[in-house]
């Protein structure tokens, strides 16, 4: 009966360890899960900030073509309004 005891005693103990290592590895565990699924939202957000960069400076090229094209239609209503009033007679 002491072997069946000192068995008992063992498997107890083994129980014992086995709840405490699943105790530190199950959070270990997720985190790596965490991580993992951190990295990948960080790839996402990386991903859609460089799209928007992309489209950000591209609607700043337009902005640009556009002021440029409001300057030059600008000049263009200047020169033809004082054209208009070089004709118009004197009053």
């Amino acid at each position: 009966m002491a072997d069946s005891d000192a068995l008992q005693q063992a498997a107890a103990r083994l129980s014992a360890a086995v709840e405490a290592l699943d105790k530190v590895v199950e959070p270990l565990l997720g985190e790596e899960d965490s991580m993992a699924s951190l990295k990948q939202r960080l790839h996402s957000l990386t991903d859609e900030r460089d799209r928007l960069r992309r489209e950000l400076d591209a609607e700043r090229d337009r902005a640009k073509r556009l002021q440029a094209a409001n300057d030059e239609v600008s000049s263009r209503l200047e020169v033809v309004m004082g054209r208009l009033r070089d004709m118009a007679p004197a009053g």
